[in-house]
């Protein structure tokens, strides 16, 4: 009995440290196929480095690779995982992709304000979309403008879609009075006829909508044919934005 009770533990423990040295090989395959470009579709707040991974092959083994550990490991071993949101500042970044059905994800900035505004701050997002070759097909964009007039926080705008060798869609200027601080979360959904909706800090979404576009239907075949996409955010040079209001981003998909 003694002889099978020591057999029992010495299989178990057998087991655990399998499952230890398997999780640690499973997390260095995972961060190597980050490494070799591919865009993770569990754990997106881990970023590809360099060029986007495009060989179906290696996508459909990276994502099997992630797959497996997500179940079978404890992901805190990820550095990635740290935190939910990644800083960003006049950057891109990394390509997500390839898209199943033209998935496009969502990419949410996060702003945050460091000290009161006195001056006036341009920042300006872009989502890019690209095709199976990777050349650019389309793009939204919005610009902010926020300044203090008479006292109190102004946020205008311009909000629009470029479609490559067509016709863009633009809004006029407008003025984004829901916004009274720089502490909003912004959501770009390209798929949505709610492209733009800003979440302000008392958790009320309000939406601006791009549908009324003459070539919303021109629009929605780009989505069908895109691949990949990737955010740019930047501002003006030698802004001094950044001492007042800091952003992060993350990626959630459809």
């Amino acid at each position: 009995m003694n002889m099978l009770r020591l057999s029992l533990s010495v299989l178990v423990l057998a087991i655990v440290l399998e499952a230890g040295i398997s999780c640690k090989k499973r997390a260095k395959k995972f961060n190597k196929c980050l490494e070799n470009g591919y865009s993770p579709k569990i754990f997106t707040n881990c970023q590809a480095e360099g060029e986007a991974m495009t060989v179906k092959r290696k996508i459909k083994k990276c994502t099997r690779a992630e797959k497996k550990f997500s179940k079978l490991c404890d992901t805190d071993s990820l550095e990635c995982q740290s935190n939910e949101w990644t800083p960003i500042f006049n950057a891109t970044t990394s390509k997500f992709g390839p898209l199943e059905g033209s998935k496009v994800p969502d990419f949410i900035v996060k702003f945050t304000q460091e000290k009161e505004v006195n001056n006036s701050l341009y920042y300006s997002q872009e989502v890019r979309l690209y095709n199976a070759a990777g050349e650019r097909i389309g793009s939204t964009n919005f610009i902010q403008y926020a300044k203090i007039k008479e006292g109190q926080f102004t946020m205008n705008a311009y909000k629009r879609y470029y479609i490559e060798g067509a016709n863009s869609c633009q809004s006029g200027y407008l003025t984004l009075d829901y916004l009274t601080d720089y502490n909003f979360e912004m959501r770009t959904s390209v798929t949505q006829a709610d492209m733009f909706q800003f979440t302000t800090s008392d958790g009320v979404v309000h939406n601006e909508d791009m549908s009324y576009c003459n070539n919303y239907s021109a629009w929605q075949d780009v989505l069908s044919r895109t691949e990949y996409a990737d955010m740019k955010m930047y501002t003006s040079t030698g802004s001094d934005i950044a001492d007042y209001v800091t952003a992060e981003y993350k990626v959630e998909e459809n």
